[in-house]
């Protein structure tokens, strides 16, 4: 189903001359009203996050530039979780659809020394993701304002796609 991409790219929400929410289309609903699942069991919405920024990141642990962009999401989660900031970690699976064991992911994310949320992405969350980005790649990356609109989508790895993200977070932050 996925295939992990090294591509670069990245683009903005909508124009570039606004920077007010109600300038940026929510996020879809069918993403924000998804249950996703904790590695404990429990289960969460996005919707049930609104007035924190939220950077959703859907990913595996067979992904290189999924591995790659971790520390840079370790960091972001360290520079700005005290101000309502929180990256969520989606893994999507084993790239077939399958999901990929707990104790693996548990695992996978202590070595990483992931700090920010894990949870599982249900195959019908993941297909919301493809369908915003036109991109059936992982990783992805979604920021969503403390109102719940989508404020960037990021596809891909490298450089280039983690400067956009993190000055766009920064901007999103920035805004109070």
């Amino acid at each position: 189903m996925a295939n992990s991409n090294g591509s670069n790219g990245s683009k903005p929400a909508s124009k570039s001359t606004g920077s007010k929410s109600k300038d940026f289309p929510p996020l879809a609903s069918a993403l924000a009203e998804a249950d996703f699942e904790l590695l404990d069991g429990t289960k969460f919405k996005i919707s049930d996050k609104k007035g924190k920024v939220l950077l959703l990141n859907i990913w595996g642990t067979w992904c290189g530039p999924c591995r790659e962009e971790m520390p840079h999401l370790v960091e972001l989660q360290a520079r700005y979780g005290s101000q309502g900031f929180e990256v969520v970690g989606l893994n999507i699976g084993d790239g077939s659809g399958q999901p990929e064991p707990n104790d693996l992911i548990k695992s996978f994310a202590e070595r990483m020394k992931v700090n920010y949320t894990i949870a599982r992405s249900p195959n019908s969350s993941t297909i919301h993701f493809y369908q915003i980005s036109k991109q059936q790649v992982v990783p992805q990356t979604l920021l969503v304002d403390r109102e719940g609109h989508l404020r960037g989508v990021f596809v891909g790895g490298g450089q280039r796609v983690m400067d956009s993200m993190k000055a766009t977070v920064e901007k999103t932050m920035n805004e109070g």
